[in-house]
């Protein structure tokens, strides 16, 4: 069997990201402001925050989606991420999925895994080129994993909206990035989908550090290690969640609003 990549949690292990002092304008409007943040290895962090904060900002300028106006964001202490495209920082090891689900419907699960894992030979040389058996085994790891592996053979436009996200999830898992950004995962999902989506983000994190950006309050209760609270583009506040929850200014800006998923603006 395929092992995952492993990455010790240990506190004096090097973060993963360091965000120094970050700023995101988008014609004279600050989307991120003076944000810092540090990402340990093995980490499963939670986002939230009214809309507007500025969390799909973030993982926009984590993945390389969008630069930033000031500031450093740094991978492995030495990456700088703006320096990179978006294909260069995903070959760097970071994975980005997008809250609805991107997906081959007509292909079956497999081979929707295979071209993940193939994704540079296109879609002809990926379907209809062998496979050696180390790149069979690790598909079907990663399909047991997020528990879709007795569904290989059915066409992915047949899966329920929870398990085409996790096929997704499977996807990228596949091309084992350190760093893996998720926006709402849980969104539309039945309550048993949402549980053992927050199962199966845990497990991840045993060996890859997973960021989350969310909007349902339960599902980050149940779920969360840590917790960062963005409003305004900066951070509010960090810690567990039941910090978070004790913290009269997180209750004032946002845990006191409305707490049921929406769109972020």
């Amino acid at each position: 069997m395929i092992q995952p990549l492993t990455s010790p949690r240990t506190e004096a292990a090097s973060p993963l990201i360091r965000i120094e002092n970050l700023e995101v304008s988008f014609s004279g409007f600050k989307a991120i402001r003076g944000l810092n943040l540090l990402l340990a290895p093995g980490e499963l962090r939670f986002l939230i925050g009214p809309n507007g904060a500025g969390k799909t900002t973030l993982l926009d300028v984590l993945c390389g989606k969008v630069k930033p106006s000031k500031g450093s964001v740094k991978f492995k202490d030495k990456i700088d991420l703006a320096r990179h495209q978006e294909h260069q920082i995903a070959q760097l090891g970071i994975g980005r999925k997008f809250q609805a689900p991107s997906i081959f419907s007509t292909l079956s699960v497999y081979e929707n895994m295979l071209l993940a894992v193939k994704q540079k030979r296109g879609i002809f040389g990926a379907l209809f080129t062998s496979s050696p058996p180390q790149q069979r085994a690790r598909i079907r790891h990663y399909l047991e994993m997020v528990g879709l592996a007795h569904k290989e053979t059915a066409a992915a436009g047949s899966l329920s909206h929870g398990e085409k996200q996790w096929l997704e999830i499977g996807m990228l898992l596949s091309q084992e990035p350190e760093l893996l950004l998720l926006d709402e995962p849980a969104a539309g999902m039945t309550d048993s989908e949402t549980g053992k989506t927050g199962e199966l983000l845990q497990r991840i994190s045993r060996s890859q550090t997973v960021v989350v950006v969310e909007h349902d309050m339960e599902f980050v209760r149940q779920f969360a290690q840590i917790v960062t609270v963005m409003h305004e583009g900066a951070t509010l506040r960090e810690g567990t969640m039941e910090e978070i929850q004790n913290d009269d200014k997180v209750a004032e800006v946002y845990l006191g609003r409305r707490t049921e998923r929406h769109d972020e603006g």
